[in-house]
């Protein structure tokens, strides 16, 4: 019995731990190159998320061949010409929230993000604004971001220019599940 009670007490602390800890395998990422000439949009539903509450860390990675274009000449191009998927297979982000002052029971709360950012092998530090919101068993976390291409090395050919935005705008939600 007196072996029981410790057991019981380190099981209970563990799963408080994991409770703190929110992930995903399908979490939803969409951009957009919004040009005059056309606009190119992909997404993607294979994205990873795992958000530690406790130590305010989150991870994001994304496939890049997971994105499907509504062309697919263009998802041809995105990934042999621009990505160069076969060499960088994956975008990444991983950074601390800033200031958390935890989870609301219900609603939305704004949170700050710095970390880095990994696409076409370059990274680049820098923060993002985005919102956590508890909804029954989940936590959405939800960002609105932009890139530029040219601070990750990606290629854009001058023949095809004025097709593609220089900043391309990025969404991305994620329906968290407690591990």
């Amino acid at each position: 019995m007196k072996k029981t009670i410790p057991l019981f007490l380190f099981a209970a602390c563990a799963f408080q731990v994991n409770a703190q800890q929110w992930v995903t395998r399908a979490a939803e990422v969409h951009f957009l190159s919004e040009t005059p000439i056309e606009d190119i949009e992909a997404t993607s539903k294979e994205a990873s998320v795992i958000l530690d509450l406790e130590s305010g860390r989150v991870a994001v990675q994304v496939p890049i061949l997971s994105f499907h274009f509504e062309k697919a000449l263009m998802e041809e191009h995105f990934n042999e010409n621009y990505m160069e998927s076969g060499t960088y297979p994956k975008a990444k982000f991983t950074g601390t929230l800033r200031d958390f002052g935890g989870l609301p029971e219900s609603g939305s709360v704004e949170v700050m993000v710095d970390g880095s950012f990994e696409v076409h092998g370059v990274s680049v530090d820098r923060p993002f604004n985005g919102t956590l919101e508890k909804q029954g068993d989940q936590v959405i976390l939800s960002c609105r971001f932009e890139v530029r291409t040219e601070d990750h090395g990606i290629p854009i050919p001058a023949v095809v220019r004025d097709n593609i935005a220089e900043v391309i705008a990025v969404d991305i939600r994620a329906e968290l599940a407690a591990r």
